[in-house]
């Protein structure tokens, strides 16, 4: 699906981006880490399917991976039917930070 925006609105959603950025500040989460948190509530995870939602590599996942967990923000857990992988998921904590997060934008952005 392509979508066809004119300039202005390009410019609109650069604008409203910064706006998230700036929000985020205020509980100590980059746009990456948010957006991160975000798919994460929606499900578990791999980090290389998360590199390819998040258009990122593999090791810039993983390091946003390795901040959140030590954060205590999201954890890895093994696979089930394959020990060998490890899947990503929200912490309890981390679904309080979202819902943080999602607070201070909405404000910002309203």
């Amino acid at each position: 699906m392509t979508l066809e925006l004119d300039a202005e609105s390009v410019r609109s959603v650069a604008r409203m981006a910064k706006a998230v950025e700036v929000a985020l500040g205020d509980v100590d989460l980059s746009l990456p880490q948010y957006r991160l948190l975000i798919y994460l509530d929606r499900g578990d995870e791999m980090a290389s399917a998360l590199a390819d939602k998040l258009s990122v590599s593999r090791p810039s996942v993983t390091a946003l991976v390795d901040g959140l967990v030590e954060r205590g923000l999201v954890e890895r857990r093994p696979d089930q039917d394959d020990r060998r992988r490890i899947g990503l998921c929200l912490s309890d904590q981390g679904g309080g930070a979202l819902e943080g997060a999602d607070e201070v934008v909405e404000r910002r952005v309203a």
